[in-house]
């Protein structure tokens, strides 16, 4: 099984954050799917047909790229479903289900998300994505080893536990053990 497959599976937070790495790591590599096999597939395991079955899936990832014209920014669509689906969960959450744990930690992180809406162009994306964004912006600067404030790192980690309680919903729900209905 992918890498992809088994997180969007296991955690859809995790699977989100993967799908930002791969789509780095492919626009690093100039959209270029034999550089993403010399230099990234082939440290990955020395199994030929696990090579294959990753370079397939690269390639695909590829054409979506190139034809979704993300080439340069922009996620995958199957990455857009998956915001898309947690955003409207965390809506339903608020609101249809009335979930007091959730609601008391998005109240504790909203404050973050508007900090970080207000810069550049976050002010276009969900509350959900903005997290996604802020998250993936920490992965980042740390593998540039960058110092991150204490007050920066407090809102990621607000971030962080909003989106794994949001993940544990989204793994109940697609279990069929989220209720939508109150007693």
């Amino acid at each position: 099984m992918l890498i992809a497959n088994q997180k969007k599976k296991e955690n859809i937070a995790e699977y989100v954050i993967y799908m930002f790495q791969i789509e780095a790591i492919i626009r690093s590599l100039g959209l270029d799917l034999e550089k993403i096999y010399t230099h990234y597939i082939c440290q990955m395991t020395s199994n030929e047909d696990a090579r294959q079955d990753v370079k397939n899936w690269y390639s695909e990832i590829l054409e979506e790229m190139k034809k979704d014209k993300i080439s340069e920014k922009g996620h995958l669509r199957r990455t857009h479903e998956a915001l898309d689906e947690l955003n409207f969960l965390h809506s339903t959450l608020l609101t249809t289900l009335d979930d007091t744990e959730y609601k008391e930690v998005f109240s504790t992180t909203s404050t973050f998300i508007k900090e970080l809406q207000a810069k550049d162009e976050a002010n276009m994306l969900n509350d959900i994505e903005i997290c996604f964004t802020g998250l993936y912006g920490k992965l980042t600067l740390k593998m540039q080893k960058k110092e991150i404030s204490e007050e920066t790192n407090e809102a990621f980690d607000s971030f962080t536990k909003l989106l794994a309680i949001l993940s544990v919903r989204y793994k109940d729900f697609k279990s069929g053990n989220l209720k939508f209905i109150q007693n």
